[in-house]
């Protein structure tokens, strides 16, 4: 596997600190003549060879147009490729429906085998750096599996084995994590049974409201985050659903700690040792929730900041940015923008094509008991970043709306906008699914990023 650049391996514990301290003291004193340093941080559905073939990918693609780039191309660059325990899962599993079609009924081994990847995930046996929880009643889980369906009883116990041992420090009101874990279990099987019910849209040319899932593999009305199995309900489904919920939940609290105990102390340490190295991080999946939480995290003033930020089809709420109500009721990285954490603009790539970065919200959905008119879109209380870019409308500053443009074309925030403003770069046609990013329009707008910084004063 070949780099453009200079490459440092930086492998994270699921406790969130490093694994092996030479591989930070590498990065630290490799930056001697480097004036540029990628982060890059991936997603979920990565291993360490996917990973690493990942950041091969869009570096090389990152290469290419600074090259074209005279004021870039004399810079010296390199990358810090961090590495933290996720695990491999098809994009169609990370869908809340296991990407369904309409006669694909849930079996009890996939529920079982649902359970086995839980366990394997959460303990990050499968993955050199380790350092998991190990979750109690899983083996009992899978067993309750075979009565699933028709005992009430299992149903119950099944419910509460599938939250026993979950971190209570990741819930938020943004996902409806808080409810998933303290709901009495007989309502929250209840909820998870019931279909969803999304109000019906109108087929284009007709009079009639439909719901089609024939013809884009989704359901009308949910937004793109879910499948037809997520509208049927039952019990069966709901539990498959639950699994993923509570995949999903544990991924989210481990990206957040990778970012606050691991990422964001070195980069603390890299700047401190070389203030005038200029950082550019790169997320994508959860790995854009790693990345936010270790902008969060990082100490206020201007030494610290960041130069530009890239989040590539973030699987995080679509409010994380925001200042939702008053002071109290902030999304979880709100500080990244009101603080101006970043000393450029923040490039959100999102894409009503990425289906799998919706999987939180149909079961929030369910879980709360709303009903919204699009279900996980833009307009829903519950809705992700990929999918729909940040929404921060009563954000200052103010994001700004636009379109992932093709090379050369000029982006508004190049002459330079306020510090962290949310760019939200709709991706439609040129991203088509959550790990379709290795593009080079990608590769141009972080370049027009990385330039537009100079054009900005940072406050403090």
């Amino acid at each position: 596997m070949t780099f453009p650049y200079p490459c440092f391996q930086v492998q994270f514990k699921a406790d969130g600190t490093v694994f092996q301290q030479p591989e930070a003291d590498g990065l630290m004193g490799g930056m001697t003549d480097i004036t540029d340093l990628f982060v890059l941080c991936h997603g979920w559905n990565n291993n360490i060879a996917d990973a690493m073939d990942l950041y091969s990918g869009l570096t090389a693609l990152f290469r290419t147009q600074i090259d074209a780039n005279s004021a870039l191309a004399s810079n010296k660059y390199a990358v810090c490729a961090a590495l933290w325990p996720s695990r491999k899962f098809e994009d169609k599993d990370l869908i809340p429906s296991g990407a369904a079609a309409l006669n694909d009924a849930v079996t009890t081994e996939q529920l079982k085998s649902r359970v086995r990847d839980l366990a394997t995930l959460s303990a990050a046996s499968d993955w050199p750096a380790g350092g998991g929880i190990t979750l109690p009643g899983l083996d009992e889980l899978e067993t309750l599996m075979d009565r699933i369906e028709d005992d009430p009883a299992a149903q119950l116990r099944a419910a509460d084995l599938l939250r026993a041992g979950l971190p209570a420090s990741h819930t938020s009101t943004d996902d409806a994590s808080d409810r998933f874990l303290s709901m009495k279990s007989s309502l929250l099987v209840e909820r998870l049974s019931k279909p969803l019910n999304p109000p019906p849209v109108k087929a284009t040319g007709t009079g009639a409201a439909s719901i089609d899932p024939f013809s884009t593999g989704t359901v009308s009305g949910l937004g793109g985050a879910a499948g037809f199995r997520d509208v049927l309900g039952g019990i069966k489904s709901g539990f498959l659903n639950a699994l993923n919920y509570t995949t999903y939940y544990l991924m989210k609290g481990r990206a957040g700690d990778v970012g606050v105990k691991g990422l964001s102390p070195l980069l603390v340490k890299l700047r401190g040792a070389r203030p005038d190295l200029r950082i550019h991080l790169i997320g994508h999946s959860f790995g854009c929730r790693l990345v936010a939480a270790t902008v969060n995290a990082l100490p206020d003033g201007e030494q610290f900041r960041p130069d530009t930020v890239m989040l590539l089809q973030g699987a995080f709420s679509h409010n994380g940015f925001a200042k939702k109500g008053d002071e109290t009721d902030l999304g979880a990285f709100r500080d990244v923008v009101g603080k101006q954490k970043v000393r450029g603009p923040i490039l959100i790539t999102h894409t009503r094509a990425d289906k799998a970065v919706g999987v939180a919200y149909p079961v929030a959905s369910r879980i709360t008991g709303v009903n919204a008119a699009s279900v996980g879109g833009p307009d829903d209380i519950y809705g992700g970043l990929g999918s729909n870019g940040a929404q921060t409308k009563d954000t200052t500053p103010e994001r700004i709306e636009g379109t992932l443009l093709p090379v050369g074309t000029i982006y508004p925030f190049a002459a330079g906008v306020v510090p962290s403003t949310p760019c939200n770069l709709k991706a439609d046609g040129i991203i088509t699914g959550h790990s379709d990013i290795r593009k080079p329009e990608v590769a141009y707008a972080l370049t027009v990023g990385m330039m537009a910084k100079a054009a900005m004063a940072v406050t403090t």
